[in-house]
């Protein structure tokens, strides 16, 4: 089967956690950790691709993976970890436990003078949810150095009761095969999880802390922009304004493998340059409109975390529940059209095709599939995975940070 997800960047508004989702199988296991020492900043590009994922975690699709490396903040005591997942839907750096080498012993985070544990959650929209500790690291980059991030660790032992809110009925995500990826390299538009809403509402539902030093039960936690999950991009001491993803197009049959460019900073050095179609400028909350075949579809994001591009139509077929259950199965690949607009009334006509996705299932090899779409499930959301970005170079400004482009948020190619 093949592995469908969405990742959502999480806001102070509110989650969509109503859609279902095709998992791969396979095993758990993950290559062992890899100690090392960091490499001093020397650029500003880390390689990315496109491929099959981390060892034994089944078939994974249209998943942009990097390398990330970590480090006891201020020391030479790092870990290098592959097929990371890029996630322009999201903000901050997580990590699987089970990935993390003990001898890496990074520092949680505490709430107050109490000494107990910061705790955090996030939910996607495909109903699963991260849950685990709120711990200190430095995060390098290729070239680039962000100095004692607060970086969440997914499903740490000692923390494996979330709290109820967090959970809603989802599923935890636990394992590589779970995650399809070791981690998470959330590098969307925002520069926190939460923002201003967790400094000063217990009730986001993404910060809490344990009512005793046992940790058997949880409650909601302030905590402040210091504290909270981090994107990473904003703390380095130049190219922080933005990324730019370049990867170059497939053809449509797929491919087995797709090598690109993860560049930081925008308009900063020579490879950065900004060359865009248009400018998307958003709302606070990182949307913009997708104008299609009659409809106005408000909530709409561009997010390389998404393996499909994800919207709701009552013109194209769903697959069978056998075969490519969760993704659309024309039958023949259709051409269509569409308008984006952003909050600046900047507009930007785009066009795409939907491809049966059972008949691309059926090389399992390939796993770079640029035709591959499916229903989202609301009736006010485009979600523009990462087919779209196949064949682009995407800008994405950062909230409150300059560029030749403006000031984030937006999004440019």
């Amino acid at each position: 089967m093949y592995y469908r997800k969405f990742f959502w960047r999480a806001n102070s508004i509110a989650l969509l956690l109503s859609l279902v989702t095709a998992c791969g199988g396979g095993g758990n296991s993950v290559p062992a950790p890899t100690i090392s020492t960091p490499e001093p900043a020397l650029n500003n590009v880390l390689g990315v691709a496109v491929d099959s994922g981390p060892v034994g975690t089944g078939t994974n699709v249209n998943r942009l993976y990097t390398t990330v490396k970590i480090c006891q903040p201020g020391t030479s005591q790092c870990q290098t970890i592959d097929h990371v997942l890029v996630d322009t839907g999201s903000s901050g750096v997580r990590f699987l436990a089970g990935v993390l080498a003990p001898s890496l012993n990074l520092t949680r985070s505490t709430v107050g003078t109490s000494g107990l544990p910061l705790l955090n959650c996030v939910q996607f929209v495909d109903n699963t949810f991260a849950w685990g500790p709120v711990a200190k690291a430095d995060v390098v980059l290729g070239g680039k150095l962000a100095p004692s991030v607060p970086i969440q660790v997914i499903a740490d032992p000692a923390f494996n009761t979330p709290a109820s809110a967090c959970a809603v009925g989802g599923t935890a995500i636990t394992t590589a095969t779970l995650l399809g990826a070791n981690g998470i390299l959330g590098i969307g538009l925002f520069k926190e999880d939460c923002g201003s809403g967790c400094s000063s509402n217990l009730h986001k539902g993404f910060y809490y802390t344990c009512t005793d030093m046992s940790c058997t039960a949880t409650k909601g936690a302030l905590a402040s922009l210091d504290q909270q999950v981090k994107n990473p991009v904003p703390l380095f001491a130049s190219d922080n304004n933005g990324v730019l993803i370049d990867l170059p197009a497939v053809d449509p049959s797929g491919a087995s493998v797709l090598n690109g460019s993860l560049i930081f900073g925008i308009g900063t050095q020579a490879n950065n340059q900004t060359t865009p179609a248009g400018v998307l400028t958003t709302d606070a909350s990182g949307y913009f409109t997708t104008l299609l075949a009659g409809q106005s579809l408000g909530t709409s994001f561009f997010d390389s975390g998404s393996n499909g591009l994800f919207f709701d139509t009552t013109t194209v077929p769903n697959c069978s529940a056998n075969s490519g259950a969760g993704f659309y199965c024309p039958s023949s690949p259709l051409n269509l059209s569409a308008t984006l607009v952003g909050a600046n009334a900047a507009r930007i006509a785009v066009s795409f095709q939907i491809d049966n996705a059972t008949a691309l299932f059926t090389d399992a090899s390939k796993v770079v599939l640029s035709g591959l779409a499916g229903p989202m499930g609301d009736s006010t959301t485009f979600d523009w995975g990462l087919p779209f970005f196949y064949g682009r170079r995407m800008y994405f400004g950062i909230e409150g940070q300059a560029s030749p482009l403006g000031t984030g948020p937006y999004y440019a190619f």
